[in-house]
């Protein structure tokens, strides 16, 4: 297993030529550098990555079902329950019966899930800023769109 220090130090430097040169390595390198970033900046709040997703998702769509967010989210069906249970132990989200149908639970945020995720949004925002501070506003906003576009998404 690599060690969050061993996981950092890869990323220290920037990669060798010729590999610099590819793009689809440049993307996958700097995914993953993102990615170990991402980690680091939400552990202090002791959060993964799923479970900030999922409560910026729940946030959006209070009351939503278990179903719906595996329908909106990247988090395996299998994983979910673990995930939503791991939220509710954390005190940051709750089940609560769904108005509609009893067979179903309806996913909130509590107040310290709503603090939780105010302080994990400014950690990735600092991350973020962290990230990108080689390049000017332009080229980040570029850089936004284009990652939309190879996502499939349209301009927004």
């Amino acid at each position: 297993m690599i060690s969050e220090h061993d996981s950092h130090q890869r990323f220290e430097n920037p990669p060798p030529e010729p590999l610099a040169s590819a793009t689809g390595f440049l993307l996958s390198w700097n995914g993953r550098r993102a990615a170990s970033e991402f980690v680091r900046a939400l552990r202090p709040l002791g959060l993964r990555p799923p479970q900030f997703g999922l409560l910026i998702l729940i946030e959006a769509d209070p009351g939503t079902t278990q179903q719906e967010l595996v329908t909106r989210s990247m988090i395996d069906p299998s994983s979910m329950v673990a995930v939503i249970d791991e939220l509710e132990k954390l005190g940051l989200a709750e089940r609560r019966k769904h108005p509609e149908d009893r067979r179903k639970h309806a996913l909130h945020l509590t107040a310290a899930g709503k603090r939780t995720l105010g302080q994990a949004r400014k950690s990735a925002a600092a991350m973020t800023e962290e990230l990108l501070s080689p390049l000017s506003e332009h080229e980040r906003e570029t850089l936004r769109l284009l990652l939309r576009k190879l996502a499939g998404l349209e301009d927004r």
